[in-house]
């Protein structure tokens, strides 16, 4: 399991679960940069000492609506802003509810990238578009958007 999740094998993850990935937490109050930077985000911290996934990934949360909403995530340190703490920050499409301590789970439908360190925020929010663009056009092709 955690090779297949290592190698981001979402499908053989689902045959061996029988289900896909998810996290689970409640959303919490962060620092806002998320927000600032035009990506307001629902963060999730990780209760672990290890996490078996790491990196920018098309998701899916559910409990907070009738279906799962879809978004894109980042699981890590964040490394650009000097993070130290491994965090689940997720910021959905088209929603924009105030979802502070409700208890979500987050399904992981497909790895975009690796967490990276970017030398400017600027560098980071350009990258932050394309992985949005990518998940945005993963939804699309299954008529989820």
């Amino acid at each position: 399991m955690r090779s297949a999740l290592a190698d981001a094998n979402h499908a053989l993850v689902q045959d061996l679960l029988g289900r896909p990935y998810m996290m689970q937490g409640r959303v919490v109050h962060g620092d806002k940069r998320g927000r600032i930077m035009g990506f307001p985000t629902a963060n999730i911290y990780l209760h672990r000492v290890a996490t078996p996934v790491l990196g920018v990934y098309v998701v899916r949360m559910h409990n907070i609506a009738r279906h799962g909403l879809p978004g894109v995530a980042n699981v890590g340190t964040r490394p650009t802003m000097g993070g130290t703490r491994c965090l689940l920050e997720v910021h959905l499409f088209n929603f924009s509810d105030d979802i502070y301590g409700r208890y979500v789970r987050v399904e992981f439908c497909k790895k975009l990238r690796d967490e990276e360190r970017y030398s400017s925020v600027d560098l980071l929010i350009e990258q932050i578009h394309k992985d949005a663009d990518r998940a945005r056009h993963y939804f699309a092709m299954r008529r989820e958007l």
